[in-house]
């Protein structure tokens, strides 16, 4: 899995979580992360689920549901649930916010409206990907850089 907690949002109010709800963040996440590499998508998102549901209402207030909701996009997207990854990647890039965008975010919202045949949204998510991160961010996701380039003057 790319690094989702690059570009970390800076919008978000910061209150300190709890050490205890940090550790078990961390601990969860960590599970999620171990469920992915061995390619348990159904295991990851519910470890990440549990590690999100930890975090002090309003979740959007806080930086982890940032990272952890991208998480759980990235586990949709590899099962292929383009509309669930959808959801969970637009409440990341919510958080994110414009002066934070996340690249990783950006790229997989463009691929899952790419594998829906949303062209416009998938050009509009893989340009912005390819603004922020360059062409190695397509290194390899060739199929996604050939339509960017298609679309447009890279």
């Amino acid at each position: 899995m790319a690094n989702v907690m690059m570009n970390k949002p800076k919008n978000v109010l910061r209150e300190e979580l709890t050490p205890e709800q940090q550790v078990q963040i961390d601990e969860y996440a960590g599970m999620g992360n171990d469920e992915m590499d061995n390619e348990n998508y159904v295991h990851a998102i519910g470890w990440f689920n549990k590690a999100l549901d930890i975090i002090p209402a309003p979740q959007e207030n806080w930086e982890a549901t940032g990272w952890l909701s991208a998480a759980v996009g990235d586990a949709y997207f590899n099962l292929g649930n383009y509309e669930k990854a959808i959801r969970y990647f637009e409440r990341s890039k919510l958080i994110y916010g414009a002066e934070g965008s996340n690249p990783f975010v950006l790229l997989r919202l463009g691929q899952c409206y790419f594998h829906l045949s949303r062209e416009e949204q998938a050009k509009e998510c893989l340009l912005s990907a390819y603004m922020l991160e360059g062409k190695e961010l397509f290194d390899d996701e060739k199929v996604y850089f050939d339509f960017l380039s298609s679309k447009v003057l890279l």
